[in-house]
């Protein structure tokens, strides 16, 4: 509704302004998109003004690698495909660095043609408030954090008790015959160790921000299931079908994190209270048609009206799916659109959900 007030009513604009949220409009006319409107609010992470901003040409202020990306994004605008509640963009500033911003996104008729509207919140209201991908990230970590605790605790507890033993052959007088019973000890530390430091690379993935490159889905996905393993496989026999594909241009954290929205909003599918015997959750990796896929499919709970029409809302909760995890698959559709690509989500023939994540092959070094 407020894209509709920002272009019918001068005032709310003003208003808008004094509040220090960030309003930008873009015109789409005659197949061409212009820029309409920015406030102060919006362009001070920017460090430009008003009319230095509009007088620079639309791409200017993108960079290269993300050029494509918002090219796509705008097809998705003009051709009225579903919007994610938020969209993170990147931008070059005035100084020649980089920033990037998040818009709630909207659109509209207007007399002149089509607007796209993004509305953003000034620095001082972004830092006393998260953001929705970041409370999304951080529900996100939380629900795992119970078994990965517990996957961490398993291996770590075999080291130690390894280290009593190897301590106790060291102080007595080794002989040969010790030998193979040390080296047995030290095996078992290294392979404890390895573990451990595997699921911490794999959470350190998935926690900290980094700068967009291009990324191994395949690896990605299997970071992500070594993760989500204490949370899935008790509820459903995990079955990967994971193939090389070529990379992807992305965040390598932020694909995580939908990648973990979409394997717990399907775990989430099955009773606990039943045996998993027959539970089955299909994790695919592959390509289809120069896309690369990532696919989470279960034989769970068929999915409700309600869940269909609001899983992609943010924090959506409902009495079967996505109960006990506070979060939808928003973040997955979120991520996933501002890198070009989609996310569905349909029934499994049969019952259960298909989950199916889309992304654009990166570009060929030139």
């Amino acid at each position: 509704m407020i894209d509709r007030l920002v272009l019918a009513l001068p005032a709310v604009l003003d208003a808008l302004t004094r509040a220090n949220v960030g309003v930008v409009v873009f015109l789409q006319r005659h197949d061409r998109l212009e820029k309409w409107y920015a406030n102060e609010p919006a362009l001070q992470p920017l460090g430009y003004s008003v009319e230095e901003w509009l007088a620079k040409p639309v791409f200017e202020v993108i960079p290269p690698i993300q050029r494509q990306r918002v090219v796509d994004l705008y097809e998705r605008f003009a051709n009225d495909e579903p919007l994610p509640a938020v969209i993170e963009l990147e931008f070059v500033q005035r100084d020649g660095g980089d920033v990037r911003l998040e818009f709630t996104p909207g659109r509209c008729d207007a007399p002149e043609g089509r607007a796209i509207v993004l509305v953003s919140h000034g620095r001082q209201a972004a830092q006393a408030q998260l953001s929705l991908l970041e409370a999304d990230r951080i529900a996100l970590v939380g629900a795992l954090a119970a078994g990965f605790a517990h996957e961490t605790n398993n291996p770590l507890t075999s080291v130690l008790l390894n280290l009593r033993s190897l301590r106790k052959q060291i102080v007595a007088t080794m002989i040969n015959e010790a030998q193979t019973s040390a080296l047995r000890c030290l095996d078992d530390i290294t392979t404890g160790a390895e573990r451990i430091a595997s699921n911490v690379r794999a959470l350190q993935t998935l926690a900290n921000r980094g700068a967009t490159e291009t990324v191994d889905l395949a690896a990605l996905v299997s970071a992500a299931l070594r993760l989500a393993a204490p949370t899935l496989e008790p509820r459903a026999h995990v079955i990967r079908q994971i193939f090389p594909v070529r990379p992807v241009a992305g965040e390598e954290s932020r694909i995580g994190q939908a990648v973990l929205a979409m394997l717990l909003f399907s775990s989430s599918g099955f009773d606990d209270a039943i045996a998993n015997t027959t539970n089955r959750i299909v994790i695919a990796v592959e390509e289809r048609q120069d896309r690369a896929v990532v696919e989470v499919s279960d034989n769970g709970h068929e999915l409700t009206h309600d869940e269909v029409q609001h899983a992609f809302d943010p924090f959506f909760r409902s009495s079967v799916r996505g109960s006990g995890f506070g979060v939808g698959l928003g973040v997955a559709r979120s991520v996933a659109i501002t890198l070009g690509g989609e996310v569905v989500l349909g029934p499994r023939a049969g019952g259960g959900a298909v989950i199916t994540m889309k992304l654009p092959i990166a570009p060929s070094p030139a």
